[in-house]
């Protein structure tokens, strides 16, 4: 079942430093509920590697994402009704992983119990099951970032980098425009002046330099 998480619901704590993160206060339903499951082959040539005791993972979107499963970590949207965690929503979500169980694993078949996968080998003795460890994962904190206010930040440095850039460029532009205009006028320029113009015009396009 989908998790609602409640942005406004902060523990308490000395100094709010939102570039560390803001702890959310979690009840038990939601620390309780499972939001996703992996399955880990048990059959050591298939699987790099095979987690023991707790698996810990970090997530800033919605676990469902790009697929047609329901979502798991919600937030109230705007309307008030749950949407699914975005990565400007700024939070950090931390999830514990702990082996369930071990199942056998069919291609169409939801994941079957060793007591299953044993009655279906003693009425098929030439079929082989893969077997996986299931492992699920339950949410163990949430933190609040100034993730929206830092990408809102980071977006506008952009603009302001490419404003800067344009500016720079009709400056040089302006510059170029003045020293040709001084060339025509039978005025000398300095060697530096001529080859920057000479840049300029090849630049644009014209593919003549002066003389």
């Amino acid at each position: 079942m989908p998790v609602l998480i409640d942005i406004e619901k902060e523990e308490k704590v000395g100094e709010r430093d939102l570039e560390a993160g803001v702890p959310l206060i979690l009840t038990k339903e939601q620390e309780g509920e499972v939001v996703f499951t992996s399955y880990i082959s048990m059959n050591k040539d298939r699987a790099d590697w095979q987690p023991e005791g707790e698996w810990l993972k970090e997530v800033t979107t919605d676990l469902a994402a790009g697929t047609r499963r329901q979502p798991r970590l919600t937030v109230p949207g705007i309307d008030g009704r749950p949407r699914p965690v975005s990565i400007d929503d700024g939070l950090i979500i931390g999830l514990k992983g702990t082996m369930s169980r071990v199942v056998g694993i069919m291609g169409g078949r939801s994941p079957m119990s060793m007591d299953e996968v044993d009655a279906f080998i003693d009425a098929n003795p030439d079929e082989q099951i893969p077997t996986f460890q299931e492992w699920q994962f339950r949410i163990a904190y949430v933190k609040k970032t100034n993730g929206p206010e830092a990408r809102a930040n980071m977006l506008k440095s952009e603009d302001k980098k490419r404003t800067e850039s344009q500016s720079d460029m009709f400056k040089a532009f302006a510059e170029m425009f003045k020293m040709g205009m001084a060339q025509q006028g039978g005025q000398e320029i300095s060697p530096d002046a001529q080859a920057m113009l000479n840049m300029g015009i090849e630049k644009a396009g014209g593919g003549k330099k002066g003389t």
